[in-house]
């Protein structure tokens, strides 16, 4: 019987799609999808994420979605389970460290840093939202002392024509919130696959494409219950950047597992 990635490739082909149009299609990376149809699941991220992949292969090239899962588990269980995979090992409250990376990976994610830092500074430069509030802040007059104070009105008396309220100070768009969390992930370097979790509430998957940014916000806690390709975003906590080697300090691959960031340890993962 053939295997589930050449039953999918000759799906693919029935319809005369390519991979690159699947990958459009799905927003997930073509070497992930080739893996599938070579019936390689290393380079795949893992766990749910391998499923949802499969999942949405089979939707795009008309092949039964159910089944499709069905004979990956099979083959997951044929294997002895998934391949087994590096990962970075995030602060939660429950896994320890383990060995680091090299200093090849080392070098490659100070750059990436670099080059994210570089992009984001021209970002806050830029963005319509703060160059509206520049605008806004340069049209207000600038107030004028009085030399007397103005006299008392009875009341139900109508304001005199010189006088006007005091303006208030517009919040900065970068601004935190006043209270609680929040966790921006920029995706500046690449696509980055998000598994979370907000204040214990139910368990969310989203997939960032280079380019985009997400705002998750709290009032207790976040989890991270898996971050993938970390070195291709950067993450700011309440408007503060985050210092990756603090988020993940025993880095092995691309891949963050179980960060737990709290508003009251927050400040641990700040440069």
């Amino acid at each position: 019987m053939a295997s589930l990635g050449q039953q999918l490739k000759k799906a693919r082909e029935e319809r005369g799609l390519t991979i690159q149009q699947i990958a459009d299609a799905t927003h997930i990376g073509s070497r992930f999808l080739q893996g599938i149809e070579n019936d390689d699941y290393s380079i795949l991220p893992g766990g749910v994420f391998n499923r949802a992949f499969v999942r949405k292969f089979a939707g795009q090239v008309g092949f039964d979605q159910e089944q499709a899962a069905k004979l990956y588990d099979e083959q997951l269980a044929e294997m002895g389970g998934e391949p087994a995979k590096g990962s970075y090992l995030g602060l939660g409250d429950e896994l320890e460290a383990k060995s680091s990376s090299g200093n090849g990976l080392l070098l490659a994610f100070i750059a990436v840093v670099v080059l994210g830092a570089i992009l984001y500074a021209a970002y806050l430069a830029f963005s319509p939202s703060r160059l509206q509030a520049n605008n806004v802040a340069a049209a207000l007059p600038t107030p004028q002392p009085t030399a007397t104070a103005a006299p008392a009105e009875s009341p139900g008396a109508s304001p005199s024509p010189g006088a006007s309220a005091t303006p208030e100070a517009s919040p900065s768009p970068d601004s935190a919130p006043a209270s609680g969390l929040r966790v921006q992930v920029i995706a500046n370097g690449g696509d980055c696959w998000i598994n979370f979790q907000t204040d214990g509430g139910k368990t969310e998957n989203i997939t960032l494409k280079q380019g985009e940014n997400r705002d998750f916000d709290a009032t207790e806690k976040l989890r991270f219950l898996r971050l993938g390709n970390l070195p291709a975003v950067n993450i700011l906590i309440n408007g503060k950047r985050a210092n990756p080697d603090k988020i993940a300090p025993n880095r092995k691959g691309v891949v963050v597992d179980n960060v737990l960031i709290t508003k009251d340890n927050f400040q641990q993962f700040i440069d």
